[in-house]
């Protein structure tokens, strides 16, 4: 496997940390991850060291706000107009691949934010057939109501710290109101995995941003209605493979029921290729659970990816 570090040029000349594992022979499938809040591409290197033996080159770029990207280091923020603006980064960085690697099938995952961010690519850019498929991961769906209310709550927010500020509320609102469920807590992050391993290295990360903005975390309320419905999904190239996944004790996912009610949502705009897998007992971050859960997810993954080469 060789490993590539490099710096990507972005929507409107946005210079982002990019990374790609290759394999040693020959790639037989290009997998373009974009991944959660907070985190970064690093995060990744065990999974593509998993896939790439099987031939399937791995690859992503550090969010606007996030990882090695300028910023205050404690908060993740994409800045303003910066969620339109990442959705455009993964266009040119899926451009960017496809000259690398053409014709070779090519899939997208998106993980947590990653997931949001990628509904509303796939709607913007309904694949013309490219996609060979997506995989949205530890993704969610909340009621619009209650979202309208959290934007308004949150926009209060943004007036007092600014849009790449944050105050007590946006964290409670936030990761606090996740955490609540998993009381007593050890960390202020134990909705993420049950891995207490895993958990430790995430929290003493350098590369991990501890807190999210109140712009994102507005922008993310606002992704999170706008693709809370059919119609969102009806825009989309309804042949293209899906797979949801996700972990029976996520609260993004409502522990199960937001992902079902997502999953309703596609059936009925007609999407004809869903695949549904559920965890037990794994919480949001799925690559990361501990051992034997993680290892399940990596095998659905690459089970289905090899399924649509």
């Amino acid at each position: 496997m060789k490993r590539e570090l490099f710096e990507f040029a972005g929507y409107g000349e946005a210079k982002l940390p990019a990374r790609l594992w290759v394999p040693d022979g020959e790639v037989k499938a290009v997998l373009q991850i974009t991944h959660g809040m907070t985190e970064h591409m690093g995060r990744y290197e065990a999974f593509a060291e998993y896939l790439c033996p099987m031939g399937i080159a791995v690859a992503g770029f550090d969010l606007r706000g996030h990882g090695a990207n300028p910023g205050d280091p404690e908060v993740a923020s994409f800045g303003e107009g910066g969620w339109a603006a990442s959705i455009e980064d993964m266009q040119l960085f899926y451009e960017h691949l496809q000259r690398r690697f053409s014709g070779k099938p090519h899939f997208m995952l998106g993980f947590s934010l990653g997931s949001f961010l990628l509904r509303e690519y796939l709607t913007k850019y309904p694949d013309e057939g490219v996609l060979s498929g997506a995989i949205i991961m530890g993704s969610g769906h909340q009621p619009g109501w209650l979202l309208s209310v959290m934007r308004w709550i949150v926009k209060g927010q943004i007036k007092k710290a600014g849009f790449d500020g944050t105050t007590d509320l946006v964290r409670q609102l936030s990761f606090g109101a996740y955490n609540q469920k998993f009381k007593p807590n050890r960390t202020s992050a134990d909705w993420l995995c049950a891995d207490e391993a895993e958990l430790d290295k995430y929290l003493a990360d350098p590369l991990v941003r501890k807190d999210i903005s109140a712009g994102l975390f507005w922008e993310l309320l606002g992704s999170m209605k706008r693709t809370g419905g059919a119609a969102t999904y009806e825009k989309w190239n309804k042949k293209m493979p899906v797979l949801l996944l996700y972990g029976d004790h996520d609260p993004v996912g409502d522990f199960g029921k937001g992902v079902q009610r997502l999953y309703d949502q596609m059936k009925k705009a007609g999407i004809q290729n869903i695949s549904f897998e559920r965890f037990l007992d794994a919480r949001h971050d799925l690559l990361h659970e501990e051992a034997t859960r993680a290892e399940s997810v990596r095998h659905s993954i690459v089970d289905w990816l090899v399924a649509y080469e």
